[in-house]
């Protein structure tokens, strides 16, 4: 909610990844999260689900029996392997699948550009200037920027001036709904 991105992602996990995969992989904040004293970086991945759309199908018309819950069941094992084989690459997925391509094409290399100048500027207490890039991502897009408009409230309720102990991390403190 806070950053109005469809998938975030951990620093631990990024750790893990390949460096073509966390290429993909957009540093959008540090935070400590509440009950934590290490700070720790947040990513995200841009992938705009509004770019593709949901197909129409007809629901399928195949009596689940039990021979046939048994060859799908067969057929998601396969896949799964698959994915879990040592040919398998998250980043040809990325390469080569037609609507992760759809998603990403609206977050352009001046888009990335533009952010990431403005989070550096963020990180470094220079709100001003931050302020100013972040804006441009807006216009870049051509539409809202989840992590962007994140920084600029952050930033907007401090009045644009970074507190005096500012080391580029903000506490991040999670409301659970009950």
């Amino acid at each position: 909610q806070t950053y109005g991105v469809s998938l975030m992602v951990a620093q631990s996990v990024v750790e893990l990844c390949e460096q073509s995969v966390v290429s993909k992989c957009r540093l959008i904040d540090r935070v400590i999260i509440t009950g934590s004293s290490i700070p720790m970086e947040v990513y995200c991945v841009d992938l705009d689900y509004h770019a593709v759309k949901v197909d129409n199908v007809q629901p399928l018309t195949i009596s689940w029996n039990t021979r046939n819950r048994f060859k799908v069941r067969q057929y998601l094992e396969r896949e799964r392997q698959e994915m879990d084989g040592p040919n398998f690459k998250l980043i040809d997925l990325f390469e080569s699948d037609p609507a992760i391509q759809a998603m990403r094409q609206s977050y352009t290399e001046e888009f990335f550009q533009l952010f990431n100048m403005g989070y550096q500027n963020y990180s470094q207490g220079e709100w001003q200037v931050a302020r100013r890039l972040l804006n441009a991502v807006r216009a870049v897009r051509g539409g809202v920027d989840g992590p962007s408009f994140a920084l600029l409230r952050f930033m907007e309720q401090h009045n644009l001036e970074a507190p005096k102990e500012w080391q580029g991390v903000r506490e991040l403190v999670f409301k659970i709904d009950t």
